[in-house]
């Protein structure tokens, strides 16, 4: 990990560009005729630090797209926007702190359901939104070439958000017909892991735990993000990204994701 500037700021993190081009001309075993993808991932991280406070900022994004003959539009095939952002004051133990976290998770852009004719639309820009305010105690340990963080709060507020007009006398996503907003408390665990693995080789991870007290509290919801990236030259990299989802009040079943990609990759 970088080392405090002298304003005692910390910053990291990369903007990933994958491109996946094919084509096919009287290609026996079927296919599409011509297709395209593009993906893109931004990874950045701030730390900030003065005497006993600090502030932490995560921001993940992901965005991607295809276009095939077949259907001659661009379709979205990923889209996440995720921001946390925590202030803590540290303990006599210098690894241990207390604070409030804040954790926005949304998605840009509209999603349909493409198996659908007439592609019906089934997610919007906060719709779903999930929202967490959240004091807790924050353990920590950074090293050059580590970072990780546990994040615990046994009181978390939590707003699930729906505010896309065609929802709205729907009930969906946990808040009912005519509700923008549901308001739910429960425990939540975050953490959050950057380790370099090799010379090349970064892993950067995140799990996040959420019981509802009011509803059904055995019902954990899961979100885990992996990303390993493989620099190959200072402009390239191969990249795998896994992320697994587990939100009743959306699906009631696991929601797993899988890119594999080879493309530019530039340092923030």
């Amino acid at each position: 990990m970088k080392r405090l500037d002298s304003l005692g700021w910390e910053k990291s993190g990369f903007f990933i560009f994958n491109v996946n081009q094919a084509a096919l001309s009287d290609w026996s075993s079927g296919g599409e005729k011509f297709l395209i993808g593009i993906n893109g991932i931004l990874n950045y991280t701030l730390h900030h630090h003065k005497g006993k406070y600090s502030k932490d900022t995560y921001i993940d994004v992901e965005l991607g797209a295809v276009e095939a003959a077949s259907f001659k539009k661009f379709r979205k095939t990923t889209d996440r926007f995720d921001v946390t952002m925590e202030m803590d004051h540290s303990t006599r133990n210098k690894n241990i702190f207390y604070g409030l976290l804040f954790n926005l998770n949304t998605q840009l852009l509209g999603g349909h359901n493409y198996a659908l004719s007439g592609h019906n639309k089934v997610s919007g820009f906060l719709s779903p939104g999930k929202i967490f305010l959240a004091p807790g105690i924050d353990i920590k340990k950074q090293s050059s070439t580590s970072y990780f963080s546990f994040f615990i709060s046994p009181a978390t507020a939590k707003f699930v958000t729906k505010i896309d007009g065609d929802f709205y006398e729907q009930s969906k996503f946990g808040v009912d017909s005519a509700h923008k907003v549901n308001t739910e408390f429960g425990a939540y665990i975050t953490t959050h892991y950057n380790v370099k693995i090799s010379k090349t080789t970064r892993y950067i991870g995140r799990l996040d735990l959420y019981s509802n007290y009011l509803r059904e509290p055995g019902n954990v919801d899961l979100l885990m993000n992996n990303l390993l990236t493989i620099n190959i030259s200072n402009l390239f990299a191969a990249n795998i990204l896994l992320d697994i989802i587990y939100d009743d009040d959306i699906k009631r079943r696991t929601q797993i994701q899988e890119i594999f990609g080879l493309g530019l990759k530039l340092k923030l």
